[in-house]
């Protein structure tokens, strides 16, 4: 009876817990060839300041990628850095009014083994503000040449009332060829730390701007 009562206590009690922590989180599993990988982090601003960082990554997205690597991509190895297992080049992006759809563009390459030039990912972005004034921001790649087989990456805001969690749950795919040797291991070493380093940026830029607003 005292073991069910304590389950019962920790089922009921846990979005508070989740309220009151702020210890930042990532995880990945791996099931039926999807990595699905989901992170955490608090980020001590309000609402306000971090939604509009959120409405500037969203129209950089679309329209201005150079800006978008001066704060929210910097520092991920996106752009022909060398000495990784898998480089990337991301070089551009191109927004298509009429059918919603962002087309980036880039290179990867295997080093000394093979080298993919100008693959198009073409991807869907959509922002929403939820009545609980929640933030959702959801990317869903549609084509890839031959880099990924499906992606799905959902960014939440979530207000509380000394600062805001963010929150982002992706699910990756690979095409064949990257699916036949990138494992658990490869996968945190190639995508994982980028997509808490990305999370990482969001909040720094979040804080920055924070405090040139209680400094004015």
């Amino acid at each position: 009876m005292k073991r069910i009562i304590f389950w019962l206590f920790i089922i009921f009690n846990f979005p508070v817990y989740l309220c009151a922590t702020t210890i930042d989180s990532i995880s990945t599993s791996y099931k039926n060839g999807e990595f699905i990988t989901y992170s955490q982090v608090w980020v001590k601003v309000p609402k306000e300041v971090l939604a509009g960082v959120i409405e500037d990554f969203v129209f950089q997205t679309k329209y201005d990628l150079d800006a978008l690597f001066t704060w929210a991509l910097t520092g991920m190895n996106l752009r022909n850095e060398k000495n990784e297992f898998i480089v990337f080049n991301f070089i551009s992006t191109e927004y298509n009014d009429k059918t919603g759809l962002i087309r980036g563009t880039g290179d990867v390459v295997v080093p000394y083994l093979i080298t993919f030039p100008n693959i198009h990912i073409d991807s869907k972005l959509d922002h929403i503000v939820l009545n609980s004034g929640k933030n959702k921001v959801t990317i869903d790649v549609f084509y890839s040449d031959a880099f990924l087989k499906k992606t799905i990456g959902v960014f939440y805001l979530i207000p509380h009332e000394t600062g805001c969690w963010i929150t982002l749950e992706t699910r990756v795919k690979f095409g064949w060829f990257f699916d036949i040797f990138i494992t658990r291991y490869r996968f945190s070493s190639i995508m994982e730390w980028r997509f808490q380093r990305m999370m990482h940026n969001i909040k720094k830029e979040a804080e920055r701007r924070e405090s040139i607003k209680r400094a004015g």
